[in-house]
């Protein structure tokens, strides 16, 4: 979605296993700390200071086709890389390897959108992914702000000019995930999985853009907060998996106090822009809950989120998702008060996924996504093959 325009400082520089049991003293204070930052972070006040974006703004745009079909619920949907851009500490339930390419045609072909992701599982309950998001506003008019207005945000009527911006965002996403049990009576059942995921991203930005045939290069850098649980329901004995259970996950994403800063091109030297012109990063919460069903009683799985994003305004995402002969998925959702439709196949180690937006500026008809997944080496796989390799010598 298209941000709204704002008031800016500057009137034409402008842009749109196996475990041995719970530990109290070795993960209480770690989930309590992150529960108290979650808790400061709260009160703080999310539309920091005012500013202008003509165009998208690439770190919050819709990423992954999968959740932008399930109407940007992606805080609780660890599936596939894209997942850990909504919320960091995903990586950590990726358990294969995974390279994925995605573009999208927005507004009616008036923007362009891209994301190349990769993850890999590491030892010791880690997860890692590396993305890279680029974006093209297209071609678009450039008005300026009346400084004298009385209505903050009033421009012109009259056209300056165009202007095409460029962005760019580079994310590196590291978590780690505390496999516990839940308590359960002796003799009633099997214990059933707690997982409590915690991880981060750091993320670089750069953008550019020419008003008035000026090069302004815009820089910055920030950092995600996320926190992912999951919660087993009923456990299959013959198929050994977990068939239902709960997600929860919250997000705290720009946490850092730091601002993209501005700088142009002249006479081939690169200098600050006018008045030292800085913007703030735009600090936003994602939380949300999420129920999955693999059980195949209503003849899918079926996976049910919700969500509550706090940016410029709070706004409520939902969606449901239908697997079929685990093959087929169809998809449907609301962002807001926009409607989202998405379909997926996937065979064997690959996977294409696709979702339609009835966005309000205007119908975004195209986002594609295709992808291989392969399984990660068993744990200690290396080394038998190491052995063996010695004993056969």
């Amino acid at each position: 979605m298209l941000h709204r325009v704002l008031k800016a400082s500057t009137p034409r520089l402008q842009r749109p296993e196996k475990h041995s049991g719970f530990r109290a003293d070795r993960f209480l204070p770690m989930i309590g700390m992150c529960m108290l930052l979650l808790w400061q972070c709260a009160g703080r006040d999310c539309r920091a200071e005012d500013s202008i974006r003509y165009t998208a703004d690439v770190s919050r745009l819709p990423v992954g086709t999968d959740i932008a079909a399930m109407g940007d619920a992606g805080v609780v949907l660890p599936r596939r890389a894209t997942a850990t851009i909504w919320n960091p500490a995903a990586a950590a339930f990726l358990k294969r390897y995974e390279f994925s390419m995605e573009g999208a045609d927005l507004y009616q072909r008036l923007s362009q959108q891209g994301c190349f992701a990769g993850t890999a599982p590491l030892q010791n309950n880690l997860g890692a992914v590396l993305s890279y998001q680029p974006f093209y506003s297209g071609r678009i008019l450039q008005y300026d702000t009346i400084p004298e207005s009385p209505v903050n945000g009033m421009t012109s009527y009259q056209p300056t000019g165009f202007i095409r911006n460029y962005q760019h965002l580079v994310i590196c996403a590291l978590a780690r995930n505390f496999p516990l049990r839940l308590p359960r009576f002796p003799g009633t059942d099997l214990p059933l999985p707690l997982d409590i995921s915690i991880g981060g991203n750091l993320k670089a930005y750069a953008q550019t853009m020419s008003p008035s045939g000026l090069l302004h290069i815009g820089m910055g850098y920030n950092v995600d907060l996320g926190l992912q649980t999951r919660i087993g329901l009923d456990f299959d004995v013959r198929n050994n998996e977990v068939r239902r259970e709960v997600w929860l996950g919250a997000t705290i994403r720009d946490v850092l106090p730091s601002d993209v800063i501005w700088i142009y091109a002249r006479d081939d030297k690169l200098m600050y822009s006018p008045e030292n012109y800085r913007e703030p990063f735009h600090y936003a919460q994602y939380y949300g809950v999420a129920f999955v069903d693999r059980s195949g009683d209503l003849f899918a799985d079926w996976t049910v989120a919700l969500s509550l994003h706090k940016e410029y305004e709070v706004t409520y995402h939902g969606g449901i998702e239908a697997e079929f002969w685990n093959t087929a998925l169809f998809r449907i959702g609301f962002s807001g008060r926009t409607p989202t439709l998405g379909a997926g196949l996937r065979y064997r180690r690959f996977f294409i996924d696709y979702a339609f937006r009835f966005e309000e500026i205007a119908l975004s008809f195209i986002r594609l996504t295709v992808g291989i997944s392969l399984p990660a080496a068993p744990r200690g796989a290396a080394q038998s093959k190491q052995s063996k390799g010695t004993l056969r010598k």
